[in-house]
């Protein structure tokens, strides 16, 4: 009797977890194969860490993770291929020197507490800058020669 009523318990056990929901991770979407073919050219040695299709400025892009040794890198990618952007987190100290002079005439009670280096499909380059003020977070970007572009 002791013996059925391990089997019993076991048995509700094992129905319990199985009728329990659970939260899996949902899979990276699938790049298209151009896709993934310009992010290998690209970063020979990449891995991509994840790829997620999006609408921004009017067209479909893919938003592509890669991560290259410990570097982790974003590439945003048209659908056939193009790379747009690449976006690449660097220390504020290695940001020009004509940015950090520009951010600090434009915004001169903030200081940068993140960069990001934004190389373009031209290969212009520019610097997002984030900082916070009373009015909360800020990103500001400035072209490579220190001109401002935007604020978000």
């Amino acid at each position: 009797m002791a013996r059925s009523s391990s089997v019993a318990l076991a048995a509700c056990v094992l129905a319990t977890a199985l009728a329990a929901p659970r939260a899996f991770a949902k899979a990276p979407a699938k790049c298209p194969a151009a896709v993934t073919a310009a992010i290998k050219k690209a970063f020979p040695r990449g891995a991509i860490r994840s790829c997620k299709a999006e609408h921004d400025d009017g067209a479909d892009q893919f938003a592509v993770v890669v991560k290259t040794g410990t570097t982790r890198v974003e590439v945003d990618v048209a659908p056939d291929g193009a790379i747009k952007q690449i976006e690449q987190r660097v220390a504020v100290d290695q940001v020009p020197a004509a940015v950090l002079k520009a951010f600090a005439a434009k915004y001169p009670k903030a200081e940068a507490s993140r960069a990001q280096r934004q190389q373009h499909a031209d290969k212009s380059v520019c610097f997002e800058l984030g900082f916070t003020t009373e009015h909360g977070k800020h990103e500001a970007t400035f072209s490579e020669a220190g001109a401002f572009l935007e604020e978000e």
